[in-house]
């Protein structure tokens, strides 16, 4: 066992709970041990080591969540520049489209005002005369048909589009306003 330790001050032992007079000091054995041993001593230690690596394997995570999170945001703001670039490019490429039409249907009234000028419906009457022996109707050969401006399955079809639009209390009261 450890020896006891000596207090100056009271000179007396540190924890035994009578004080002694006299020269003779009783050999006791004291109830408690006032002061820490070697072996409590190493088990503060090695809980401390252990908060300290608890600390550190914390502060690590914490480093590495951070620097995921600047890879993600930066990978992220990478993938927007990206689309933004590209939209931009379509952009050009739509107005650059856009124009070459506006100059394709510009071309194309052209030649169709053109073609409107060409066409002289005497020469062609000449031409179906004389060179592939063609004829006139007579009278009775022609027959008119008047046709309507609508077609009844136009009709039809704008009918049923706005019965399915109509709820069912609407169409009764379309019912009763009718009659």
């Amino acid at each position: 066992m450890a020896a006891k330790r000596y207090d100056r001050n009271r000179n007396m032992y540190r924890g035994s709970s009578y004080y002694s007079y006299g020269n003779v000091a009783y050999d006791v054995q004291p109830e408690y041990t006032p002061y820490d041993t070697e072996e409590d001593g190493q088990k503060v230690r090695i809980a401390q080591e252990r908060v300290h690596k608890a600390e550190i394997r914390e502060s690590r995570i914490t480093a590495l969540k951070l620097i995921t999170i600047i890879v993600v945001l930066f990978a992220g703001s990478i993938a927007f520049m990206g689309m933004h670039v590209r939209v931009a490019n379509e952009s050009v490429e739509l107005r650059r489209e856009k124009s070459e039409l506006a100059d394709l249907k510009s071309t194309n009234a052209i030649l169709a005002a053109e073609l409107t000028e060409q066409i002289d419906l005497d020469y062609i009457k000449e031409q179906a005369t004389t060179r592939l022996a063609m004829a006139e109707p007579q009278p009775y050969q022609v027959v008119y048909i008047d046709v309507p401006k609508q077609s009844y399955t136009i009709q039809y079809a704008a009918d049923t589009v706005e019965e399915e639009k109509e709820s069912g209390f609407l169409n009764i009261t379309n019912r009763l306003k009718k009659d």
